[in-house]
Protein backbone atom coordinates (compact mmCIF):
# COMPACT_ATOMS: atom_id res chain seq x y z
CA UNK A 1 0.00 0.00 0.00
CA UNK A 2 1.87 3.08 -1.19
CA UNK A 3 1.67 6.84 0.88
CA UNK A 4 -1.45 8.13 -0.96
CA UNK A 5 -3.84 4.91 -0.13
CA UNK A 6 -2.62 5.43 3.36
CA UNK A 7 -3.55 8.93 3.58
CA UNK A 8 -7.29 7.97 1.62
CA UNK A 9 -7.70 5.07 4.24
CA UNK A 10 -6.31 7.75 7.18
CA UNK A 11 -8.85 10.23 5.82
CA UNK A 12 -11.71 8.26 5.89
CA UNK A 13 -11.12 6.79 9.06
CA UNK A 14 -11.04 10.59 10.11
CA UNK A 15 -14.60 11.53 8.67
CA UNK A 16 -15.84 7.66 10.04
CA UNK A 17 -14.57 9.39 13.67
CA UNK A 18 -15.72 12.59 13.10
CA UNK A 19 -19.76 11.04 12.44
CA UNK A 20 -19.34 8.69 15.46
CA UNK A 21 -18.13 11.53 17.57
CA UNK A 22 -21.34 13.45 16.61
CA UNK A 23 -23.49 10.62 17.58
CA UNK A 24 -22.16 9.58 21.30
CA UNK A 25 -23.44 12.13 22.96
CA UNK A 26 -26.98 11.36 22.05
CA UNK A 27 -26.65 7.93 23.24
CA UNK A 28 -27.96 6.74 26.44
CA UNK A 29 -25.70 6.16 28.98
CA UNK A 30 -26.13 3.63 31.63
CA UNK A 31 -26.99 6.18 34.30
CA UNK A 32 -29.60 7.41 31.78
CA UNK A 33 -31.22 4.31 31.76
CA UNK A 34 -31.62 3.59 35.17
CA UNK A 35 -34.54 5.69 34.92
CA UNK A 36 -36.62 2.72 32.70
CA UNK A 37 -38.09 -0.66 33.76
CA UNK A 38 -35.75 -3.77 33.83
CA UNK A 39 -36.77 -7.04 32.69
CA UNK A 40 -37.05 -8.25 36.29
CA UNK A 41 -39.15 -5.03 37.25
CA UNK A 42 -41.71 -6.20 34.25
CA UNK A 43 -41.42 -9.93 35.53
CA UNK A 44 -44.55 -8.35 38.01
CA UNK A 45 -46.90 -7.42 35.30
CA UNK A 46 -49.09 -9.83 33.42
CA UNK A 47 -48.04 -11.14 29.95
CA UNK A 48 -50.12 -10.90 26.75
CA UNK A 49 -51.26 -14.15 27.26
CA UNK A 50 -51.98 -13.87 31.02
CA UNK A 51 -53.84 -11.05 29.99
CA UNK A 52 -55.71 -12.80 27.56
CA UNK A 53 -57.22 -15.92 29.35
CA UNK A 54 -58.12 -13.22 31.52
CA UNK A 55 -60.36 -11.82 29.33
CA UNK A 56 -61.58 -15.16 28.03
CA UNK A 57 -62.57 -16.04 31.28
CA UNK A 58 -64.13 -12.77 31.79
CA UNK A 59 -65.99 -13.20 28.27
CA UNK A 60 -67.22 -16.65 29.58
CA UNK A 61 -68.67 -15.57 32.83
CA UNK A 62 -69.95 -12.36 31.51
CA UNK A 63 -72.07 -14.58 28.30
CA UNK A 64 -73.11 -17.07 30.95
CA UNK A 65 -74.71 -14.23 32.63
CA UNK A 66 -76.24 -12.96 29.42
CA UNK A 67 -77.30 -16.52 28.62
CA UNK A 68 -79.16 -16.74 32.51
CA UNK A 69 -80.62 -13.11 31.93
CA UNK A 70 -82.20 -14.02 28.49
CA UNK A 71 -83.63 -16.90 29.70
CA UNK A 72 -85.14 -14.91 32.91
CA UNK A 73 -86.28 -12.36 30.14
CA UNK A 74 -88.27 -14.86 28.24
CA UNK A 75 -89.71 -15.94 30.81
CA UNK A 76 -91.35 -13.02 32.22
CA UNK A 77 -92.19 -12.43 28.35
CA UNK A 78 -93.85 -15.41 28.27
CA UNK A 79 -95.80 -14.83 31.71
CA UNK A 80 -96.98 -11.24 29.73
CA UNK A 81 -97.80 -12.98 26.83
CA UNK A 82 -99.58 -15.55 28.70
CA UNK A 83 -101.25 -12.92 30.72
CA UNK A 84 -101.96 -10.95 27.08
CA UNK A 85 -103.90 -14.06 25.59
CA UNK A 86 -106.04 -14.55 29.31
CA UNK A 87 -106.68 -10.90 29.00
CA UNK A 88 -107.91 -10.71 25.12
CA UNK A 89 -110.47 -13.98 26.35
CA UNK A 90 -111.60 -12.32 28.92
CA UNK A 91 -112.04 -9.53 26.74
CA UNK A 92 -113.90 -11.20 23.92
CA UNK A 93 -116.38 -13.07 26.98
CA UNK A 94 -117.10 -9.36 28.22
CA UNK A 95 -117.72 -7.95 24.52
CA UNK A 96 -119.77 -11.66 24.17
CA UNK A 97 -121.88 -10.40 27.07
CA UNK A 98 -122.41 -7.25 26.14
CA UNK A 99 -123.44 -8.08 22.86
CA UNK A 100 -125.92 -10.35 24.48
CA UNK A 101 -127.44 -7.61 26.66
CA UNK A 102 -127.64 -5.26 24.10
CA UNK A 103 -129.58 -7.55 22.29
CA UNK A 104 -131.74 -8.55 24.79
CA UNK A 105 -132.33 -4.35 25.76
CA UNK A 106 -133.17 -4.07 21.82
CA UNK A 107 -135.40 -6.93 22.34
CA UNK A 108 -136.84 -5.31 25.43
CA UNK A 109 -137.17 -1.71 24.17
CA UNK A 110 -138.62 -2.70 20.89
CA UNK A 111 -141.62 -5.25 22.79
CA UNK A 112 -142.09 -1.66 24.51
CA UNK A 113 -142.27 0.99 21.69
CA UNK A 114 -144.42 -1.91 20.30
CA UNK A 115 -146.93 -2.21 23.59
CA UNK A 116 -147.31 1.51 22.87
Amino acid sequence: MDIVEQEDMLRNIDIRVSRIEQILPTLATKEDLKAYATKEDLKVYATHDELRRGLDEVYEKMAHRFDVVAERIEGHVRMVAEGHAGLTQRLEEVRAKAERDNARLDRRVTRLEGQR
